[in-house]
């Protein structure tokens, strides 16, 4: 068996994550450094009964917590090191000091004195304990986010941006995920002339909704390309995923399945309806069901619907409708409808983009925003 060889972060400390901040976030780490062992002098100058000049006081402070703050920024996964280097150089502070102003240390008996050692002890063993602290927090940090990171990629790969022509049909879709991981999935699958296209969004957010996505969207693709109806291929999915995912997980989706014929098969499970746009007219088209995912003896069913040359179908998650105001108002599904409508003759790339940016100049994104538009075009329209 192969040793494990631990990854990148797993060596990862406070000197990866000081490297991998913006230096503005730093300014404040440097003076905390500072201030804490700029206190050294004055514990020193306690110990010999407060008789170093101002100007050597002042310039052992500021020695102090400026050799404090560059061993730390040199030699974060030395600090032992660092704190004897600081050491060494306040002990020389002090040896020039005595010689050239004859200064003797007060004697131990004194109060005062105990109470600066235990001072200096104290912050060296708090400083020391802190950067430890950070260490094992920035390990913990670094590889999560390091394991986002490449969440991330895979899901960039898992839904790409669809802009592509199959038999009649013109297809644009996109999903824009409101973290580093999405739930929301748009997706195109053809083969032998037919083609399915849908929607689906997951339940919650993250890498664990992303994780289900993942495992819906092969599931989905595998038993897309057999010739089941649209609801026998729901069916099998559900059966698939209800097994790998936790019994609060759940996906909601909607889809279009099309043949050699003009008409097309619709399934919406517990997802937003499809809106159809004909001559300046939008139509909302669903299936009333539950979503896949939510009791292991649901069926699901599907519609038969005419899609005229010139139709749009327009997919769309919850993300990109429930967009809130300054003051609280919701954009909602009558918006969509609207921009539906007023667009409908245009290329879908605009009608797609005009969602899009009404969507973010409303208010901020709470949600996944995906959307999937579907046009008939006519024969005239492959030339």
């Amino acid at each position: 068996m192969t040793p494990h060889r631990p990854g990148p972060a797993a060596h990862a400390s406070l000197g990866t994550l000081v490297r991998t901040l913006p230096a503005r976030q730093l300014i404040p780490l440097w003076i905390a450094i500072f201030s804490t062992f700029a206190t050294i002098a004055f514990m020193l100058d306690v110990i010999i009964g407060g008789r170093f000049p101002t100007a050597w006081l002042t310039s052992i402070a500021l020695v102090s917590g400026t050799l404090s703050a560059g061993f730390t920024a040199t030699s974060l996964r030395r600090q032992w090191f660092a704190f004897a280097a600081l050491v060494a150089a306040d002990i020389v502070f002090i040896v020039v000091a005595r010689r050239l102003f004859q200064l003797e240390p007060v004697a131990p008996a004194n109060r005062l004195v105990w109470d600066a050692i235990g001072t200096l002890v104290g912050i060296s063993f708090g400083y020391t304990m802190f950067i430890l602290f950070i260490n094992a927090t920035a390990t913990r940090y670094l590889r999560a986010q390091a394991e986002v990171a490449i969440a991330h990629e895979i899901h960039q790969v898992l839904v790409p941006a669809i802009e592509r022509r199959l038999g009649d049909y013109d297809f644009i879709g996109w999903s824009f995920a409101s973290g580093e991981v999405g739930g929301d999935l748009v997706d195109i699958v053809e083969a032998d002339g037919r083609w399915l296209g849908y929607v689906a969004d997951v339940s919650g957010h993250g890498v664990g909704s992303g994780i289900v996505m993942a495992m819906f969207k092969s599931a989905l693709r595998i038993r897309a390309l057999t010739d089941s109806s649209i609801a026998g291929v729901l069916g099998d999915v559900q059966a698939t995923l209800m097994p790998l995912k936790t019994p609060n997980m759940f996906v909601t989706v909607a889809c279009v399945r099309a043949d050699a014929g003009g008409d097309v098969d619709c399934a919406v499970a517990g997802h937003l309806p499809i809106l159809r746009v004909r001559s300046g007219a939008v139509d909302e088209i669903t299936t009333p069901q539950i979503a896949l995912g939510m009791f292991d003896d649901a069926t699901f069913t599907s519609t038969r619907i005419e899609c005229h040359e010139g139709d749009v179908l327009a997919l769309l998650t919850d993300g990109l409708i429930e967009v809130f105001d300054t003051e609280g108002r919701e954009l909602g599904l009558d918006w969509a409808k609207n921009v539906l409508r007023s667009t409908a003759g245009r290329p879908l790339a605009e009608i797609a983009n005009s969602l899009l940016t009404g969507a973010r100049s409303h208010g901020a994104q709470l949600d996944d925003q995906s959307l999937l538009l579907i046009r008939r075009i006519g024969a005239a329209s492959h030339v």
